[in-house]
């Protein structure tokens, strides 16, 4: 009993009353059933949007469908080759690794350990991490369907109609996959993402033959159960992880107030998102100087992403955010551009590195970050010099003619808040952390 009591009290002491509080709620939770009862497993189906009616909102987009992009085409044998793989069932993991998956993948099997998790156990019953099971990311990575923007470039770049692709794999994954079942429900910023990238395909094949009425029916209901889940669920990221996640997940409920009207609760999805993630996350997340929390740099260029599609799809439809959000915007773009070096366009390896790029709409290399910083560069009217990396720009709808621009100074440049020491003479950088 003393030794639990001591570890009860170090946890108290380094995670404060309020994250005790809440993990100790959180797992009654768990184990009472109560979360079972609030998150149903496969609900009745029920069409709570028609394509018609969504075809219909007046929202705006990144862009209107494909047939609205006019952007320079440039066909490459590398995505043509990236393409061939998915189409063959290979698909790369956290950025490196290739695998193959098989064109028939079922969603649920982690290819790194072989094993299938039970489609029918409710997510509160499946653990991140086991002997068995290995590591769940595994299984997240394509389930979180950022290999679409490959799919999507490769279909307008090779003007090739891809939409049965991607729709069939859609519907692929909502069937093998019950509402609040198995592993791919376990985490809410992951479904987040699938809920982006899923609406990215949508606007893009808008008005696609094979976006049926049936298509859209079985892709609304997902999404609309998606979104339930991430906001009765949302605390665990504002109190427990208070990440990346979390700025995921606030953003996605205040995209879907936008983007999908219409669905039962998005008004009140939006209010909340909205104040959560101006109000808290960014504000609390990104320090005064630019630097991140999680201390890590590819998971700041997570969060330029996110500001990318905040900023962007709000200022489309008439909205603005707070003055903190925007400087905490351009403070992270000045901080990483300060960090990066020249030639390549690389940051140091520091903190955590899981391989994770949401939104990738370049084929640059994966260490290189200027096609995400000159995104968010224009949302901001900023240019940072970096248009032969301006297809990121161009899918997010952005304009490219603006005058003013940006590079950091030689000399030396302090981020105390996060700790980093720059000093640029010329091609020469020196960090000190």
């Amino acid at each position: 009993m003393p030794g639990r009591l001591k570890k009860i009290i170090n946890l108290i002491s380094n995670m404060g009353w309020r994250y005790t509080a809440f993990r100790i709620s959180y797992e009654l939770q768990i184990r009472s059933g109560f979360l079972k009862k609030k998150f149903p497993v496969a609900p009745e189906f029920k069409q709570y949007m028609s394509l018609q009616a969504w075809k219909e909102n007046k929202a705006q987009f990144f862009f209107s469908s494909k047939d609205s992009l006019k952007f320079p085409k440039q066909p490459d044998i590398e995505l043509k080759e990236t393409f061939s793989n998915i189409n063959e069932g290979k698909f790369r993991l956290f950025s490196s690794i290739l695998t193959d998956l098989g064109p028939d993948y079922d969603w649920v099997t982690n290819p790194d350990s072989g094993f299938r998790y039970d489609i029918k156990k409710h997510w509160t019953e499946i653990p991140d991490l086991s002997k068995e099971a290995g590591d769940i990311k595994f299984v997240w990575e394509k389930s979180r369907f950022s290999y679409l923007y490959d799919i999507i470039r490769y279909d307008y770049h090779f003007e090739e109609d891809c939409a049965s692709i991607v729709f069939k794999d859609i519907l692929s994954w909502i069937k093998g996959n019950p509402v609040n079942s198995g592993p791919n429900y376990r985490c809410s910023q992951e479904m987040s993402l699938r809920v982006m990238n899923w609406t990215f395909a949508l606007y893009y094949y808008k008005n696609s033959e094979s976006l049926t009425d049936e298509v859209f029916n079985q892709i609304q209901y997902a999404i609309y159960w998606h979104l339930n889940h991430v906001y009765k669920n949302i605390n665990f990221s504002r109190i427990a992880v208070r990440n990346n996640h979390a700025i995921t997940e606030t953003l996605v409920l205040y995209l879907a107030g936008l983007l999908y009207p219409s669905l039962p609760g998005a008004a009140e999805w939006k209010r909340h998102g909205r104040k959560w993630l101006e109000e808290e996350e960014i504000a609390y997340q990104v320090y005064e100087d630019g630097t991140y929390l999680q201390f890590s740099m590819n998971y700041h260029r997570i969060v330029v992403q996110l500001l990318t599609w905040a900023i962007t799809l709000s200022e489309k439809n008439g909205e603005k955010f707070s003055d903190t959000f925007y400087d905490r915007a351009g403070k992270s773009l000045e901080f990483l551009r300060t960090c990066m070096v020249e030639e390549n366009g690389w940051l140091p390896n520091y903190g955590a590195n899981d391989g994770a790029l949401f939104f990738n709409f370049s084929k640059a290399h994966f260490r290189d970050y200027r096609p995400q910083l000159q995104a968010l560069g224009m949302s901001l009217g900023i240019d940072l010099g970096f248009n032969e990396y301006a297809e990121d720009v161009h899918w997010y709808g952005l304009d490219l003619h603006i005058n003013e621009k940006w590079q950091p100074d030689n000399g030396r440049h302090e981020f105390r808040d996060g700790g980093y020491y720059i000093i640029l003479s010329g091609s020469q950088k020196h960090l000190l952390l």
